[in-house]
């Protein structure tokens, strides 16, 4: 992962290092669906640019599932880099790339009364803690369109809306139990991956993250 990361962020400097001297900068900071972002854009041409951006989202959520309910923590920590097109030569932008790194939500249950796993009735004390995990891939590609005023006009200030969807794959279930009377136990692991596979179903279409962001940005 670490190699990845660091082979992707070498591509990018090298596309900003490929952009002519004179080409304008820009840095900028914003939010929405992928959490904070800050970022770096360069205009190439009137209606070429490359960008940058580093991503941090994270917040507690509890989820249900098969009337289990789990304590959920989702992080979002990326990198990306773009390809930005304005086919007019003003604000209106077509953006093309892909974003690096962790998509993942990690939660635990510590069920207290009976519940069901797979086709079987087990108690809290024989499940034990049931930690479940959802990851997506760590490569996704993106395409969105939006308006960027960054490289418009004579003022120093721009302001941009970007939306898109970014294809981040199905994210892979997994489904653990530690602590309880059965965790080992072969009966019980073969009911826990009828219900891993149960939520692997649900999640299967779920191929596609929304991205919307909202930002400032400053021109030097």
């Amino acid at each position: 992962m670490i190699i990845q990361k660091f082979g992707w962020t070498a591509a990018t400097l090298a596309l900003f290092a490929a952009a002519p001297s004179s080409a304008d900068v820009a840095i900028g900071l914003g939010g929405g669906t992928t959490g904070g972002t800050a970022e770096v854009q360069v205009e190439v041409t009137s209606w070429l640019g490359l960008r940058g951006n580093v991503n941090y989202l994270s917040f507690g959520v509890d989820e249900t599932y098969d009337d289990i309910d789990y304590d959920a923590d989702l992080d979002f920590n990326n990198a990306g880099a773009f390809v930005d097109l304005r086919p007019f030569s003003n604000s209106f932008v077509i953006t093309g790339g892909a974003y690096f790194g962790d998509k993942q939500l990690e939660g635990t249950a510590m069920p207290t009364g009976t519940v069901e796993v797979g086709n079987g009735t087990f108690t809290g004390a024989e499940t034990g803690t049931l930690n479940l995990g959802a990851d997506a891939d760590d490569v996704a590609p993106f395409a969105g369109l939006g308006f960027d005023t960054t490289f418009q006009g004579d003022g120093r200030w721009g302001f941009k809306i970007l939306a898109g969807a970014m294809m981040s794959g199905s994210p892979e279930i997994t489904l653990t139990s530690t602590g309880g009377t059965l965790s080992d136990d072969p009966d019980f692991q073969a009911a826990l991956e009828e219900e891993r596979q149960n939520l692997q179903d649900e999640v299967d279409d779920f191929e596609l993250y929304p991205v919307v962001q909202v930002g400032l940005t400053y021109r030097f």
